[in-house]
């Protein structure tokens, strides 16, 4: 009996593992295809095209860094820097 191999890509929005064998929720863009985990994340991804490229953990990173910055200093930025 052949074994199968079970790989798995992450979700572009929620960054959830998605089984490839068998996947309900494939969208296909500038040909690459995108596996989702529910219809909820397909449809996000279809309504922007701010998803359709994956941030990885460096785009991750800077998204948080931002937030605390944000949230530590206001959107002015530190007041030494003025």
């Amino acid at each position: 009996m052949p074994q199968m191999i079970q790989r798995t890509e992450t979700c572009p929005i929620c960054r959830m593992p998605v089984k490839t064998d068998g996947a309900e929720y494939v969208e296909k863009r500038e040909g690459r295809l995108y596996f989702f985990c529910a219809p909820g994340c397909r449809d996000k991804f279809l309504a922007g095209a701010c998803c359709a490229k994956p941030k990885g953990r460096w785009g991750h990173f800077l998204d948080r860094l931002a937030k605390a910055n944000a949230k530590e200093f206001g959107t002015s930025g530190p007041s030494c820097c003025n």
